[in-house]
């Protein structure tokens, strides 16, 4: 065993029993109590955490809350981001933003903030300010434990990400979209995505609140459903992003990180309009290969490479 994979899976044990311990005593949720574990390592146990590298805390909080969903029923909403969507979106960002020494990045409906530490971890030359908003109150605090643990900075909103936002605008807003109605209708219909009649979709409200954040020639990173661009309101979607944005990508992750076909994610790159800096792009189309295929990722490297290339020289 090497000693790198001993740090992590020490933490790993730590933060796990400590979840653990503390559910038996104060009787709260161990998605909650991972957070307080995390605060007692960052707190009480300093010298095992000097020890470990960032990728060594973040994996040791994955894994630990990986752990606990085996024991604890929770919503799809609370799944975390699985690094491996979290670092391929990171890689993008950068990609995209190569000429950025720092960035506000906003992560919409950030539930326990991995998708923000994944793209940290990769983003290593650029300085980030961290901009999360989780309406959740338990997830929104497990993220500042996480943001502490990892001892990176995130500035936590603790607010339903499609009212409107506290902030400035923003050079990338990252998220994985949760699916599924809007209960505000008051709120829904004052957007451009809202529907008409009955509760709209908070994916495309989310969307709409993505672009509305970013400042003018600002790019989204979306996790969204591969079929978003299918069924009964797409066109008020596809018209929206028509007008308010150059769509730029729209890459399917691979089809091995989902249970069936139903389920799959791709990621929808969005830049927002800013009258004579950006311009119609030829959409990237392609199928993201499994990361454990490097022949295949070489390819889409490439294909990559060459679409940056004649489309953002």
């Amino acid at each position: 065993m090497t000693e790198e994979q001993s740090i992590m899976e020490k933490l790993f044990k730590v933060l796990d029993e400590k979840t653990k311990s503390l559910h038996e005593e104060n009787g709260q949720s161990l998605v909650e109590n991972l957070g307080l574990a995390m605060e007692f390592v960052y707190t009480q146990d300093r010298e095992l955490l000097e020890q470990a590298t960032l990728q060594d805390r973040r994996k040791a909080f994955q894994f630990a809350y990986l752990s606990l969903l085996q024991e604890e029923q929770v919503q799809a909403n609370h799944q975390i981001t699985p690094d491996s969507i979290g670092l391929i979106l990171g890689f993008l960002v950068q990609r995209f933003m190569s000429n950025y020494d720092e960035m506000h990045v906003v992560d919409l409906a950030s539930g326990a903030g991995h998708l923000s530490a994944s793209v940290h971890e990769v983003l290593t030359d650029t300085t980030l300010m961290h901009h999360l908003v989780e309406v959740d109150p338990v997830l929104s605090r497990v993220s500042v434990h996480l943001a502490n643990f990892l001892e990176i900075p995130f500035d936590v909103y603790p607010q339903d990400a499609i009212n409107p936002l506290p902030f400035e605008e923003a050079d990338v807003v990252i998220s994985d979209l949760p699916i599924g109605y809007y209960p505000v209708d008051e709120r829904s219909e004052q957007m451009k995505l809202g529907f008409k009649k009955g509760h709209s979709f908070s994916h495309y409200l989310l969307i709409e609140q993505a672009i509305q954040t970013l400042k003018p020639a600002g790019y989204a990173f979306l996790v969204v459903p591969s079929q978003i661009f299918e069924g009964h309101n797409v066109k008020q979607l596809q018209n929206y992003i028509a007008t308010e944005t150059e769509m730029q990508a729209f890459l399917h992750l691979p089809k091995t990180l989902f249970k069936n076909e139903q389920a799959r994610k791709s990621l929808l790159i969005l830049q927002k309009k800013k009258a004579n800096v950006t311009r119609p792009v030829e959409v990237l189309l392609a199928n993201i290969p499994d990361f454990k295929n490097p022949q295949q990722f070489k390819g889409f490297m490439q294909e990559l490479n060459e679409w940056m290339g004649q489309n953002h020289s």
